[in-house]
């Protein structure tokens, strides 16, 4: 429970409270289980999962993250901004006209093909700098990188020739489709940094797993795993035992207050359309200050429940932009004011929310919008607010 004074300090009744806490153990545990050999780089990408990238950051890197890596430059570049001297990883499509941010900022970029590393070593080169890169091989998810076909190793070739180019780095990412499927993509992989090897190529940091591949396959591990979901509380669905050691909680919580109850007769509608009918008798019924462009998807009308005062409330009607309404007829005692959990925590599983969206875990979480205020807690006490619309001076 959030009390009184601490609400009063946010910009909105409905907040994301992330336990930092929580993240430091998953930390933890997962350094637990790749061993003090390998590094970890921390994925914060989407804003940290919808969490807030700047205070994880600074948590995880506090615990002991070698690296931060993120999808695109502009999620870079924030982090910069806060952290000068830490190692940032941009693994995504950057086009050719930021590079000369990322060399002015030092970031390392993910390269796809010798075009790309062409464009970096001209840039890096008009400013007396080295730009470091980590190669991207496509052994099978099809997304970005190098393929077979394409002679990767004559890329290689080509890219580490290059002036003002420092290879920082070589990875892959596995599809993780089957067992058999992720074998393939490493042997691809593994054969790729044998004939590298073989002519005298200084690669950097192999690194292959992401949190599944760094529990699941020991020896994908190499010089570094990247390790996303898992901080966040989010455990593959069909793992088996091998994550029994390890909860993995999530530390973040979507969290609101009930902003207005009223008592509709029988047969009465609520929200768009005619999709939900007050019950015989009449239903009682609480209007939550949250909506589908703060990230409580559109399509939980009907089907998704919350948490108020311990008890289900089922949501009712369509979700509105900016507001929900619940049925809280069953609950005793609720008020106007009465905090409600959305989903996260221990009372709504990041998976029973995916399930009622028909989407996976990593979707709700980074679906929490821009407007939804942050609340970090350590040791249970209140520490940070990231609030960027905020309205309170």
């Amino acid at each position: 429970m959030i009390d009184d004074f601490v609400w009063a300090r946010l910009g909105r009744q409905t907040c994301f409270l992330v336990d930092l806490d929580l993240l430091a153990s998953n930390f933890a545990d997962m350094r637990k289980i790749v061993g003090p050999r390998v590094k970890i780089a921390v994925v914060l990408k989407a804003d940290a999962y919808g969490h807030g990238a700047p205070v994880v950051a600074e948590t995880l890197l506090d615990a002991g993250a070698d690296i931060i890596a993120v999808a695109t430059l502009s999620e870079a570049l924030e982090l910069r901004a806060r952290f000068g001297k830490a190692e940032i990883l941009v693994m995504g499509y950057t086009p050719a006209y930021l590079l000369p941010a990322a060399i002015e900022g030092g970031i390392a970029m993910t390269v796809f093909d010798f075009e790309n590393a062409a464009a970096l070593s001209r840039e890096a080169l008009v400013r007396g700098r080295k730009a470091r890169v980590h190669l991207k091989y496509d052994t099978g998810m099809n997304r970005l990188g190098m393929k077979l076909y394409e002679d990767p190793l004559a890329i290689v070739e080509k890219i580490a020739s290059l002036p003002g180019i420092e290879i920082a780095g070589i990875f892959t990412h596995l599809a993780l489709r089957n067992r058999e499927s992720d074998l393939r993509q490493f042997a691809l992989y593994s054969g790729l940094l044998a004939a590298c090897e073989a002519r005298g190529i200084f690669l950097g940091l192999r690194h292959v797993c992401d949190s599944i591949g760094a529990v699941r396959y020991p020896d994908f591990r190499l010089d570094m795993v990247r390790v996303g979901a898992a901080l966040f509380g989010v455990r593959p669905l069909r793992m088996s035992s091998e994550y029994d050691a390890y909860p993995f909680p999530q530390p973040g919580s979507f969290l609101t207050r009930i902003a207005r109850i009223r008592r509709l007769a029988e047969g009465e509608m609520v929200s768009y359309d005619d999709s939900w009918k007050a019950a015989q008798g009449g239903s009682l019924i609480a209007t939550l200050p949250v909506g589908y462009a703060d990230g409580y998807p559109r399509c939980f009308g009907n089907v998704a429940s919350v948490q108020v005062r311990g008890k289900r409330a089922p949501v009712v009607g369509l979700v509105c932009m900016d507001q929900t309404m619940v049925d809280v007829s069953a609950v005793d005692g609720v008020q106007e004011g009465d905090e409600v959990l959305l989903f996260g925590g221990n009372g709504i599983s990041l998976s029973e929310a995916s399930a009622w969206g028909a989407t996976n875990r990593n979707d709700i979480l980074c679906g929490v919008g821009r407007r939804v205020p942050r609340l970090y807690l350590k040791s249970g006490i209140p520490c940070a607010i990231d609030d960027k619309l905020s309205c309170i001076k």
